[in-house]
Order: structure tokens, then C-alpha cells, then sequence
């Protein structure tokens, strides 16, 4: 009914085509990188990375043997040498824990190699890149074989020679990370990164189409479009002036409307969902002291303490020989290190472990790096009644602390 409309030029697209349209519109237009090194700048996956890893690395393992009842701690010149001095000449305890649980964060599995020497003896401990792996399983024996092709460097290794850390498995074999498991969630907070980005290049202004209402040759629009992108990204707070009839009508949607903000909040959600961190460590939230304190309490027993139980395990059958696991000798780690509060709360926590006799004085006083008492007063055991000795209480004698 009206007018024939001003010349549009028209082009047909492919898929692909239409694709590079949004990511250059909306992202930068490069491939979204979902491995790791993609990953790590996104800041909620490199907090729980940072902090699984760290805390893995803090944990010390020490070796004890099993006594009837009694638990003994036990000390190998050769074991202490590689678990608690130098694993390797390269590493120490606490970085050679943090490369195994990066490795099985990101991969599913991290290995380390317990390098014998003639005798049998572990005289160093190795941790292999997990991506450098593949597994095969011999068809006559139904053994696993792990093959390491490291900087042109090949090596086979059996399942014995390897320590394990499994970040999750469905069959104990082959282990799933974060890459595989959460792969929507980084993939959408970087779209979303990605977007802040472009929409801050694009001087916060977003893309449109501008209408004239007179013919315009190829060169004019394509005068007008450079004017434009001028006004959106040499200045960001320059103003526009439209002659000849021109309208700009805006495309796309504002952070606002693509609720940016929110979206970055339920990716760090989603990590701390995967990993199992409570979110106040992933800097979300804005929980009571009290209730921080019970959730720092939950993190070490429900996310960290598997992981650690299986490296118990693993490390008891794999680095002790055939006689000390007769002997009943086993590796336990140590988690009162990162529960170490404040000088009020380990007071209060000593006070009620030497009442109930589950602590003798010497003990707490270790676990502040202090010296027993002398003259072994601090071995004895106490209980509640006025804190009288252990055996006096028993016997219903008269307190003779």
C-alpha cells in the first residue's frame, strides 16, 4: 500500500555464517576455550580450584601401626624421607599434594610414581601430567597398564607403581573432572565474561541498524557505519547527531535484560554445587561468623575428608612393603590443621579434650609446638572431678592431682 522502502541489501546465510553474526555481535568472536587454560580465568573455577588444592596440600600424612587396640606412631627412615622431607628434588610435601589433586580436579585422576630402587625401597615420588595418559587393559590377565608419553619420553607403568587420587569414577579406573562434569557451567560463564567484555569494548553502547530515508550507495553506508562505531567505541560518552532523516534503532540486550550480574552469581552456585565448597569461600553469601565456622567444620569432613581417606588407603598399599602391612602400619593424615581456630576456641576445645580424658595435657601442648611439661606430669590423663588423676577416679580414691 505504501511506497517502495530505500534500497536493503540482502544476502542469504549459512548457519555459520549466521553464527560468527552472534559471536561477533555478542563475544569477541573466537571459540569458546573449555579446556583448562579457558577455565582458569574464570574466577569462581579458580577459587575452588585454589582451594581444594591448597587444603589437599596442607594436609600431612603420618604413619602409624595398629597395637591391639593402641595406635602407635611409627617413623621409616625411608618413608619420612619421600611423605614428610622431599618427595622428590624438585617438590615439596605440600606442592606435590597440591599437583596431584590440580591434576585430578581438572582431569578426573592425578598420579604420582613411587620410585623403587633395587631393593623395593620408594626413594622418590613423581607426580605424571594425567593428560599425557592412556589406560589399556591386557585381554589374558584383565590388568590395567598406564602408558606416559611425556616430552617424547615413553614409559609403561603397572597399577602398583602408581598412586591414585580419584577426584570422582564410576568404575575406579578412569576419573571425571571438573572439565567433564561442569562443562555447561564454564562454558556459560564465559559467554558471559566473554559478553561484559565486548559490551565494555563496544564503549557500553550495543550494535543496531541505522535507516535512512534517501538512496544510499555502498560507500555512503558504509561512511555512516564508520561514523557510528566512532561514537561507540573513541568516545564512550559521545553524543550522536542524526541528519537526512536518519533513525538508529538499537539490536540485542542490555546487561540489565541478559541479567549479567545474576547469571556470574549462579555460575559460582553451580562450582560450589560441583565441588562441594561452601559458597562464603567462594566469596557468595554473607553468612554469620558462627555459621561460617560450622560450614569451614562440613567442608573438611564432607568434601575434604574423601578425598583424603582414599589417599590414606592408597598410599597404606602402595608405599608400605609386604612385612609393615602385616605389621598392621597404615598412613593417617591430619586435618586438625586446618581446623585450627582462634586462641579462645582451642582453648575451649582443649579444656573439654583433657576433661574427658581423650587428650592428655602433653598432647594439646603438641599441638601448639610447645614442650611437654617436665617431669611427665603432662602424660597423665584427667576427667572431671576437679580434674583429679585418671586412675584415682577409678580406683574412688581422693583426687591426688
Amino acid at each position: 500500500m505504501q511506497g517502495p522502502k530505500n534500497d536493503v541489501e540482502v544476502k542469504t546465510l549459512t548457519y555459520e555464517a549466521f553464527a560468527d553474526a552472534l559471536k561477533a555481535a555478542f563475544l569477541s568472536g573466537d571459540d569458546i576455550d573449555l579446556g583448562i587454560r579457558g577455565a582458569e580465568r574464570l574466577s569462581p573455577v579458580e577459587a575452588a580450584h585454589r582451594i581444594l588444592t591448597n587444603s589437599f596440600g596442607m594436609v600431612p600424612l603420618a604413619l602409624y601401626r595398629k597395637d591391639g587396640d593402641a595406635r602407635v606412631a611409627v617413623s621409616d627412615e625411608t618413608l619420612d624421607a619421600v611423605v614428610k622431607q622431599r618427595p622428590n628434588q624438585n617438590m615439596t610435601p605440600f606442592i606435590c599434594a597440591k599437583t596431584v589433586m590440580s591434576n585430578a580436579f581438572w582431569h578426573g585422576v592425578g598420579y604420582v610414581w613411587n620410585r623403587r630402587d633395587e631393593r623395593g625401597n620408594v626413594i622418590a615420588r613423581i607426580p605424571l601430567p594425567s593428560e599425557c595418559c592412556s589406560i589399556r587393559k591386557d585381554k589374558d590377565t584383565g590388568a590395567y597398564w598406564y602408558d606416559f608419553s611425556v616430552d617424547g619420553l615413553f614409559r609403561t607403568f603397572s597399577s602398583y607403581e602408581l598412586s591414585m587420587l580419584f577426584f570422582e569414577s564410576h568404575d575406579g579406573i578412569r576419573g571425571r573432572g571438573i572439565l567433564q562434569m561442569a562443562r555447561e557451567t564454564i562454558a556459560t560463564d564465559a559467554m558471559a565474561q566473554r559478553y561484559n567484555k565486548k559490551f565494555y569494548q563496544n564503549g557500553s553502547r550495543l550494535s543496531g541498524i541505522i535507516e535512512i530515508d534517501t538512496d544510499a550507495a555502498a560507500d555512503t553506508r558504509q561512511k555512516v557505519k564508520q561514523e557510528f562505531l566512532s561514537y561507540a567505541s573513541d568516545d564512550a560518552f559521545s553524543i550522536a547527531v542524526l541528519d537526512h532523516g536518519m533513525k538508529y534503532t538499537p539490536l540485542g540486550i542490555s546487561q540489565a535484560d541478559a541479567q549479567y550480574i545474576e547469571s556470574r552469581q549462579f555460575s559460582v552456585e553451580e562450582m560450589a554445587r560441583f565441588t562441594g565448597i561452601p559458597k562464603y569461600m567462594l566469596q557468595v553469601g554473607k553468612e554469620a561468623y558462627n555459621s561460617n565456622a560450622q560450614q569451614r567444620i562440613d567442608y573438611v569432613t564432607d568434601v575434604l575428608m574423601p578425598h583424603l581417606t582414599q589417599w590414606e588407603q592408597e598410599n597404606s598399599y602402595k608405599l608400605l612393603n609386604t612385612t609393615q602391612r602385616k605389621e598392621k602400619w597404615y598412613f593417617k593424615a591430619n586435618v586438625a590443621v586446618l581446623l585450627r581456630a582462634d586462641p579462645k576456641t582451642r582453648a575451649e576445645f582443649y579444656d573439654k579434650m583433657i576433661q574427658d580424658a581423650i587428650l592428655c595435657p602433653d598432647e594439646c601442648r603438641a599441638m601448639e609446638e610447645r614442650n611437654p611439661i617436665p617431669g611427665g606430669l603432662g602424660k597423665r590423663f584427667l576427667v572431671t572431678k576437679n580434674l583429679g588423676a585418671l586412675e584415682s577416679v577409678l580406683e574412688g580414691g581422693e583426687n591426688n592431682a
